[in-house]
């Protein structure tokens, strides 16, 4: 059996390029299709479902919502974040948490 390499595609796609969500309380840039941005050609990466980069207003946010067979991963670059979730957990996400 002869085995083909596969060369990896990169889809470069700038900040300036994709998709948006601009409401009072979010300024969010999408990766790939989310919402009303429907791109099925660009709907994930492997497992990885969604990929935003999010300004959240201070003392504003996304309603408890439930999220299934997935993980949240979330990086705050400035102030804090608290985040609950549907199953009762809940904290406070800051600049350098949990080693600072």
């Amino acid at each position: 059996m002869t085995m083909t390499a596969q060369r990896p595609e990169v889809d470069v796609r700038r900040s300036g390029e994709r998709f948006a969500t601009k409401i009072d309380w979010l300024d969010s840039k999408h990766s790939f299709s989310f919402g009303r941005h429907s791109d099925p050609a660009n709907t994930h990466h492997g497992v990885l479902l969604v990929n935003n980069d999010d300004v959240v207003r201070p003392g504003s946010g996304f309603e408890t919502h439930p999220h299934r067979d997935m993980e949240i991963v979330t990086w705050v670059m400035t102030g804090s974040l608290v985040h609950q979730d549907s199953t009762g957990h809940s904290g406070v996400i800051y600049p350098g948490w949990p080693s600072a």
